[in-house]
């Protein structure tokens, strides 16, 4: 299994904050390309030597879409000028109710 994260920048390339309605366009991407999942958590970032609240998805698959395609459409819908993503192989496995019992 694999985690495939992406760190995108909640301030616009023109200095504006991501709208809401924006970050809540970039989840719902992240989430449909990874088979309808993710998880986001606010953090702070840094680019170019400013500091700048970010938005870090993660998404958990065996197989998934090619990131750079992904990292592009999130750098277009939150206005950025790049997006960082990661990629790594992880031990996990997802147990639904009743199945583990």
């Amino acid at each position: 299994m694999n985690r495939t994260r992406y760190y995108v920048g909640l301030v616009t390339r023109g200095g504006e904050p991501v709208s809401p309605e924006a970050q809540a366009s970039v989840a719902a991407e992240v989430a449909s390309q990874y088979g309808g999942g993710c998880t986001l958590y606010h953090a702070t970032g840094y680019w170019e030597g400013e500091r700048e609240p970010s938005l870090v998805l993660e998404a958990l698959h065996d197989e998934g879409p090619d990131p750079d395609v992904v990292a592009l459409e999130l750098a277009e819908l939150a206005d950025q000028s790049a997006v960082l993503w990661t990629t790594e192989e992880v031990k996990g496995n997802f147990v639904k109710r009743g199945e583990a019992e």
